[in-house]
């Protein structure tokens, strides 16, 4: 009877063993994913912002055309 308990028990641990190595890669795993997303994040700001600097220009007044009346283009 005690070699089967005592094989169940090194079952046990090595189970236990294995269990945590997938945890440890699997905490490995997340970390880098959880970095690519924010570098992603972070360009992904940095090119909105230049996308908005970028349009500034065309937004002001004094580059946009004003609207003309229909009765000006008459001759």
């Amino acid at each position: 009877m005690l070699p089967w308990v005592l094989l169940f028990l090194v079952l046990v641990l090595v189970g236990l063993g294995v269990l945590a190595w997938f945890a440890v890669r699997l905490f490995g795993d997340v970390r880098r994913l959880g970095k690519t997303v924010a570098d992603a994040a972070d360009r992904l700001s940095v090119a909105a912002a230049e996308l908005d600097e970028a349009g500034r220009p065309a937004a002001r007044d004094d580059v946009v055309p004003h609207a003309r009346s229909a009765s000006a283009h008459r001759h």
